[in-house]
């Protein structure tokens, strides 16, 4: 191969990455505005949340706040913070209402501030924030030393 070629493959295979991570970055896009539309129009989406962290809001609005601030404002990538992030999502799937990493909390701020669930997106996507991504993780093991989890 001439430097030319190895010059044209290594353009190629890096135009192919940053097509798959735009791909992966609109994936997780859609599938957060999915799951807050989901959350607005739920069946129980109107009862308000009497006690607890989520007191004073609606279910569906915390189940939505819940997907944005996971997305958006994403904690607990080592351990037992991941662990309490698996089965924090898990819970939010099944429609529960984690009150994990101060999330609750978060949400109360945002509204005071007069963001909706929805408008928070929407002003995060104008912003260009990126969703989180769990390939976006690394740590640190020594000085100088890095890896991906």
């Amino acid at each position: 191969m001439s430097i030319d070629d190895v010059v044209s493959e290594l353009g190629r295979v890096a135009s192919a990455e940053v097509q798959r991570r735009a791909g992966d970055a609109e994936e997780r896009r859609a599938y957060g505005w999915a799951r807050v539309h989901e959350a607005l129009s739920a069946t129980d989406a109107g009862e308000p949340i009497d006690d607890g962290p989520w007191s004073g809001f609606t279910r569906g609005d915390a189940r939505a706040w819940s997907w944005n601030l996971f997305q958006y404002e994403p904690h607990g990538f080592i351990h037992p913070g991941s662990e309490v992030r698996a089965k924090a999502l898990r819970l939010l799937e099944e429609g529960g209402l984690p009150t994990v990493f101060g999330y609750p909390g978060r949400a109360a701020e945002l509204v005071t501030q007069g963001l909706t669930p929805e408008s928070y997106r929407q002003t995060r996507e104008a912003l260009g924030a990126r969703t989180f991504s769990p390939g976006d993780v690394s740590f640190s093991t020594s000085p100088g030393s890095r890896f991906s989890a």
